[in-house]
């Protein structure tokens, strides 16, 4: 449901059944570039509803992995350099070592690749 229209499906609902639709019904008809076309855009849509899916966890995961980073002074939460701040503590060796960066960030690229790789 979303919070703006209370009585509406989800956003994300509607693009699952959207692009199963397409899958099962118009994709089997199709051969060819068009049929490419097609599995191309069911597969980016299969992206988009992962992310909507994970987007909670990415969120908390990146805010571990900036938790560790401003709990050690490198940059602030919230900070929209921190980013840049985490890259040059890595590259600099400040993060050798740490459990809790390397746990957060192992979380995060966990994430990513699942929204990223079509289930199998």
């Amino acid at each position: 449901m979303s919070a703006a229209y209370p009585d509406a499906p989800a956003g994300a609902a509607l693009l699952a059944v959207a692009r199963q639709s397409l899958l099962d019904e118009v994709a089997p008809a199709l051969s060819g570039r068009q049929r490419y076309v097609l599995l191309m855009a069911a597969n980016a849509m299969g992206i988009v509803l992962r992310e909507i899916e994970q987007e909670g966890a990415a969120a908390e995961a990146w805010a571990r992995v900036l938790g560790v980073l401003s709990a050690e002074g490198d940059a602030a939460e919230g900070d929209a350099a921190a980013p840049a701040a985490l890259v040059a503590a890595i590259r600099a060796g400040r993060c050798d070592g740490d459990a809790a960066l390397h746990a957060a960030l192992v979380e995060t690229t966990r994430i990513a690749a699942g929204i990223w790789k079509a289930p199998g």
